[in-house]
């Protein structure tokens, strides 16, 4: 599995992730939240198995195709313009709900090979907490380096959550506060990538993807 370098600046190598608490007004996560409750592409997520329970919808762009997406889901963008890193040109975005009962496995996030194997993993993996039941039990954020937990993080309302993109990761099994999608534990993540030059083109400039295919 190729793995990119990690991010620069504040980013090194040895941190696993970096949190910023309020990271976008309360507005703004307001916007967000209807964005992706009232949209006609949630369904159950088109991700791998590991998401099997959970629901979503994913966008592949590369960073030219900014203005399209921004475009097409406005919510979105106050989160992107906080999220994304410079050095990186190609992203896979999506809202993420998880309801009683559910949650992810442990995985590496590499949904870009999709188009390609050789794409690898993204260098850095962004999650924003949308809506963080009042009553939430479980549902935390547990990361992995080199098979050792390194970081167990519990959903903060507003708070943004950037991690290295080669960490195994899973969110555990969310136990009380999420008994319906309305109520659900929800994120919006965007894993992104630094794809060279000669696998770039395998990648769509932007396309919206459920669990019954591609849309556009």
């Amino acid at each position: 599995m190729s793995f990119q370098p990690p991010w620069s600046g504040a980013f090194r190598l040895q941190t696993f992730f970096h949190r910023k608490p309020e990271a976008l007004p309360a507005e703004a996560i307001d916007s967000i939240r209807e964005a992706i409750l009232g949209s006609s592409l949630l369904g159950e997520s088109n991700l791998t198995e590991q998401f099997s329970g959970t629901y979503g919808f994913s966008v592949s762009f590369r960073r030219e195709a900014l203005p399209q997406v921004t475009a097409r889901f406005p919510a979105f963008a106050p989160f992107l313009e906080a999220a994304l890193l410079p050095g990186c040109d190609a992203f896979l975005l999506n809202p993420l709900l998880i309801q009683n009962g559910r949650g992810v496995a442990a995985h590496i996030d590499r949904s870009l090979e999709f188009y390609g194997p050789s794409i690898g993993c993204p260098v850095a993996v962004s999650v924003l907490y949308v809506h963080v039941p009042g009553q939430l039990a479980g549902g935390e954020l547990r990361l992995y380096h080199r098979s050792k937990q390194v970081a167990v993080l519990a959903p903060q309302p507003r708070s943004l959550v950037t991690f290295r993109g080669d960490m195994a990761h899973e969110v555990s099994g969310v136990e009380a506060g999420a008994p319906a999608l309305s109520e659900a534990r929800i994120s919006l993540v965007v894993e992104q990538y630094r794809v060279p030059e000669a696998l770039r083109a395998r990648i769509p400039s932007f396309e919206v993807r459920h669990r019954t295919g591609a849309l556009a």
